[in-house]
């Protein structure tokens, strides 16, 4: 019974620690549009081993150069592996970041009434976006 508590307990805190990842990179993301009048341009487009939260820093890093100018360093999932990660996606005007296959570590994901809620990956991923089409359509 300790042992499924221990590990419950584990996986509510990546739940908490991918929520809070990803709602922190919105403020650098701001910053770098006010400094550069874009975001960031990536795609994740294929899976978590191919574009997911791999490099924090620099032009390969998963959200490219945001850091270390406009974050220390980009966070990592806690639990990262082929089917868990952040992934990005920006066309310059809008972006869409996601904590990807959440649900791996029984994470709630499918409220609509969440403010983290992806109505396009309802059951395996959260998402913050800057606005449309970004947050209903990508």
């Amino acid at each position: 019974i300790i042992t499924i508590n221990v590990q419950s307990a584990r996986q509510k805190a990546r739940c908490g620690k991918r929520r809070a990842d990803i709602v922190s990179v919105q403020a650098p993301l701001e910053a770098y549009y006010d400094a550069n009048k874009s975001y960031p341009v990536g795609g994740w487009f294929g899976t978590c081993s191919a574009y997911g939260s791999r490099d924090v820093y620099g032009a390969n890093g998963w959200i490219p150069n945001l850091a270390p100018t406009y974050i220390r360093r980009l966070p990592s999932d806690p639990n990262q592996g082929s089917s868990r990660c952040y992934l990005y996606n920006s066309d310059g005007n809008n972006y869409k970041i996601l904590a990807h296959e959440a649900i791996s570590d029984s994470c709630v994901l499918n409220d609509p009434k969440d403010t983290l809620y992806d109505p396009v990956r309802p059951n395996h991923s959260w998402m913050v976006c800057s606005g449309e089409p970004a947050c209903s359509s990508w």
